[in-house]
This record gives C-alpha cells, sequence and structure tokens, in this order.
C-alpha cells in the first residue's frame, strides 16, 4: 500500500507516523513545498526577537521520520490533484502516484487589499524564512507595523518590541475564522503590551499604504492616521491552502469538506489540520478547528483511518486551545 502525505506539519507527521505503525509494510511518502526540516510554527516569534535560533525550534518527531522509514519530498508543491488516476503532479513538473492521499497543507495568510496592491511592502509572518527575513528588516529598522488579529499579531508585536522597536499593532478586530481568544484572556494581553510601550489601533484597518524613500513607508488607516514606519508585518490570519484541488472531484468549502473520519466525498483521499473543514457531529455543522493540538490529533486520525481504521474525530475545544490562549500567553506578552 502507498500512502502518500502532502505537507510536513503536525498533521503530516502525525498521519505519517499513525499509517507506518498501522500498517508497517506499507510506503509512506511525505512531500512538502518546504526546504527545510520540519519545525514548530507556533515558535516562529521567538525567531523574530531572537530568544530562539532556527535549531532550537525543530519539531523533534520530524527527526524521527528517517528512522520510521518514511520517504521525504522536500520542494514539493501541490499542483494538481487527480483523483480518478491517483495521481498529485507538483510545481517542478514530477508526479506521485498514491492509494490513499492525505492533504494536510495547512493555511496561507489572508494579505489585506491595500498591501495586496504594494507587494513589495510587508512581510509575512508564516513561516521560517519569513521570521529570518522580519528579524533581518528589523535589525535595519527603528519602527514597525504590526497588521492582523488574534493570537499572532499579539505575538508579533511583543516579539519586535523585545528587539526595542517602536511596535504599532493594527488590530482590525475579531479573526473572521478559527477560534478568537476569550475576551478576558485578550484584554488582560494587550493591556500588557501598552504597558510595554506597543501603540495599538484596534478596530480600523490599512486604508493605503505609501513608500516614502524606498526604506520608510506611510501607512494610512481607515480611521484616517497615518503611520510612518520602515517594516510591514503580515500577521494574520490563514485560510485552507486547497486551490490545487480544483477539478480534483474533491469538495471544498472554506477548506477540504471532511465527515467525521476526516474522509472526504472521494474514499481515498483525507484531509487533517488547518486545511480541513470537520463536519462536527455534536454540533451538526462543519468547521476548521485550527490549532496544533487539533492537528496532531487529526494527524494521527487520519493515518490509522487510511490503513484501514474506523475512528470516529471527537472535537475537545479547551484542550486545543486552553493551553495556548490561557497564562502562557499573557506570560509571554510581559
Amino acid at each position: 500500500m502507498r500512502y502518500l502525505i502532502l505537507g510536513s506539519g503536525p498533521a503530516a507527521i502525525a498521519a505519517a507516523r499513525a499509517a507506518r505503525e498501522t500498517d508497517p509494510d506499507a510506503e509512506v511518502i511525505v512531500a512538502t513545498e518546504e526546504y527545510g526540516s520540519p519545525y514548530l510554527r507556533p515558535h516562529l516569534p521567538d525567531i523574530v526577537s531572537g530568544e530562539k535560533e532556527p535549531a532550537a525550534i525543530a519539531d523533534p518527531e520530524g527527526k524521527k521520520l528517517s528512522a520510521w522509514k518514511i520517504e521525504v519530498r522536500q520542494g514539493k508543491r501541490a499542483r494538481r490533484v487527480d483523483g480518478a488516476r491517483n495521481r498529485v503532479t507538483f510545481s517542478d513538473g514530477t508526479e506521485e502516484t498514491y492509494n490513499f492521499l492525505l492533504v494536510a497543507t495547512g493555511g496561507k495568510p489572508i494579505v489585506p487589499l491595500a498591501l495586496m496592491a504594494n507587494p513589495g511592502s510587508f512581510l509575512l509572518l508564516n513561516s521560517l524564512g519569513d521570521a529570518l527575513r522580519i528579524r533581518a528588516r528589523a535589525m535595519r529598522a527603528d519602527a514597525s507595523l504590526v497588521y492582523g488579529p488574534g493570537y499572532l499579531g499579539i505575538e508579533a508585536a511583543r516579539a519586535l518590541r523585545k528587539l526595542g522597536q517602536q511596535v504599532t499593532w493594527v488590530n482590525p478586530g475579531l479573526p473572521r475564522f478559527g477560534n478568537p481568544i476569550p475576551g478576558d484572556i485578550e484584554a488582560k494581553v494587550t493591556d500588557l503590551l501598552r504597558k510595554n510601550g506597543v501603540r495599538i489601533k484596534e478596530g480600523t484597518d490599512i486604508a493605503d499604504v505609501l513608500d516614502m524613500d524606498g526604506g520608510t513607508f506611510a501607512v494610512r488607516t481607515t480611521g484616517g492616521e497615518e503611520i510612518r514606519c520602515q517594516a510591514i508585518v503580515v500577521a494574520t490570519e490563514r485560510l485552507p491552502a486547497v486551490g490545487f484541488l480544483e477539478g480534483s472531484g474533491v469538495k471544498v468549502g472554506t477548506g477540504v469538506l471532511v465527515d467525521e473520519y476526516l474522509r472526504t466525498n472521494v474514499s481515498n483521499i483525507f484531509a487533517a489540520g488547518d486545511c480541513a473543514e470537520v463536519f462536527d457531529i455534536n454540533r451538526k455543522e462543519s468547521r476548521i478547528n485550527f490549532g496544533w493540538r487539533s492537528a496532531i490529533k487529526q494527524g494521527q486520525l487520519a493515518g490509522e483511518n487510511m490503513a484501514g481504521g474506523g475512528k470516529l474525530f471527537i472535537r475537545n475545544a479547551e484542550d486545543y486551545f486552553g493551553l495556548l490562549y490561557g497564562s502562557s500567553l499573557q506570560e509571554r506578552a510581559k
């Protein structure tokens, strides 16, 4: 049996391990657009602040892939899935076949329209390479603007302020996707950021960006304010990376639509993690359950089910988000 897993995040690694343990004689392949070893994405702000070096955020589970006899194909961005022929084509022109396919491609940041019109004006905080570029830019700058709601916006503002930057955080409001931080916790964390010198502009958005001299930007908000900075960091929510599934036969909503077994409408294709839109049998609705812990649990279940298991996915919001959004986040903001 041949299992092909797209992605190298926590869902992908957990699925690869589960498939290997459930089907010891199988061929298990992880194909990822990343060029380096798997890493712990929640620690990217610590790379920006200099609190951690890249080696310190390596995913210990990812280091075990070779020992588990799981093949890893790096630099492989999925371009097209042929569900009828069990084949994936990648952007470099290569192909991989499969008996079972897991889509664990995560998400891509949502960029506001005003910034999309000025592609050279901002830096994303989404990958290890992004975090290193932000740190390099910040080391040559005095003032930075962070755009984005919720957890990642908070963490980016904290990290840049720790570098000694003058930081303005533009928080447009509640995230449209995922699970918002409870209001009382966000209020406490926001207050800590203010005490540490972060300027916070809430309930406004970016209307326009002007490049003043090749190094300084004038950011105009929808509230009419102008903010000068040398770096704009987009630390916003992510949408599932599923565009390559067009024409595959797999049904897609906001994310990949899966049932309570994490199986798509195509019987040998599964999805897990931040790209999976799971049917919640308790609430009778579909939702994307963003989060590292959720991705691990979904990946493990999907891997087992691809290899013949029949386990239901049971959501536990407190397990996935309580530790991340609780006291630990307040401690980090200090």
